[in-house]
């Protein structure tokens, strides 16, 4: 019996019918392939471009564009209904459009001149935290909860917005090009945390409400158990550099807030000004402008030892400014 001549309570809760909406056959699926590919690869130039413009409209515009999280969800529906087969696929989906959307940021990239550093819109995405996990397994929660209500993806968008899955796999490509390393790793990072964050979460609220293997699979319940404690291990192994991360920057910032008056009284009365100054790990740097110039480094260096509990490796810059005060006769 399907869930259009069960009755009214058919749909109250979840079952195999209604996710068979995630998956569609022949010319549909077709269709849906065509139509993925395509608004990905906008969603991608859409990123791209908003990411090197720093551009906050463009970027949410990319995210409710991007349909990677109407395949991030599927497969998480494959997962809880044991559908081997919608598994391979949907994964494939995800990898595939994620290279696709890297290639295209790489693409953007090379046309683009090469900015001077990374702007906030790209910074932003190479340094993810326990907040982006946080809000990842709300925004999958929520994604899921909403599919298994209503039927497919449509109800997505919003959760697109909140959840970033296009804009750190641009980042990743943009910081590729550029031989940016460690800030692709991070948008790289961001990403994979998303993507197991609404896997696990989406699996748990398409189970808790109503959700079964289907008939084919439902005799060997410990495939499906053991595909998602899988899931649940992969997203606590990504918890751990972001913890480790969330710790760096609390560290850094508490640093940062008893160094501020260190710095003030090493400046004194001297006419200059802390352009910036960054703390990473034991090292700190000091940019300095004015037209007085700076007193000794080692001064300073010896007054933020006692902070950090250990020698301070720093460096001090200074950019000299001159005055010029003139008077001229009428």
């Amino acid at each position: 019996m399907d869930a259009t001549t069960a009755g009214p309570d058919a749909r109250l809760s979840l079952g195999s019918a209604t996710l068979d909406d995630l998956y569609p056959e022949g010319d549909a699926l077709r269709a849906s392939i065509r139509t993925y590919v395509i608004l990905l690869a906008l969603a991608a130039f859409i990123a791209s471009f908003g990411l090197y413009e720093d551009s906050v409209a463009a970027i949410i515009g990319a995210m409710v564009v991007a349909p990677l999280g109407g395949a991030i969800m599927a497969f998480a529906g494959a997962l809880v209904t044991a559908r081997t087969r919608a598994q391979v696929t949907t994964f494939l989906e995800v990898v595939l459009g994620g290279l696709m959307v890297i290639a295209i940021g790489f693409l953007v990239s090379l046309i683009i001149p090469d900015p001077i550093d990374l702007n906030a819109s790209l910074e932003a995405r190479t340094a993810p935290g326990l907040l982006d996990l946080g809000v990842a397994l709300a925004a999958g929660g929520a994604g899921a909860y909403v599919a298994a209500r209503r039927t497919g993806t449509d109800a997505l968008p919003g959760v697109a917005i909140a959840v970033s899955l296009v804009p750190p796999l641009a980042t990743v490509g943009i910081c590729l090009e550029l031989g940016r390393l460690d800030d692709a790793a991070g948008a790289m990072l961001l990403f994979l945390t998303n993507f197991a964050a609404i896997v696990v979460v989406a699996s748990v609220v398409f189970i808790l409400t109503g959700a079964k293997p289907i008939a084919a699979t439902a005799a060997k319940p410990y495939r499906v158990r053991n595909r998602l404690i899988g899931a649940a291990v992969l997203l606590g192994l990504i918890a751990v550099p972001l913890a480790w991360h969330g710790l760096q920057t609390a560290r850094t910032a508490m640093l940062a807030s008893s160094a501020a008056p260190i710095v003030t009284a090493w400046i004194g009365d001297r006419d200059l000004t802390v352009v910036h100054w960054s703390i990473d790990g034991d090292d700190v740097t000091v940019l300095l402008s004015g037209p007085d110039a700076p007193g000794s480094a080692e001064g300073l260096a010896e007054d933020l030892a006692p902070l950090f509990g250990n020698p301070v490796a720093l460096r001090v810059e200074y950019v000299p400014t001159q005055v010029f005060v003139v008077t001229a006769d009428p």
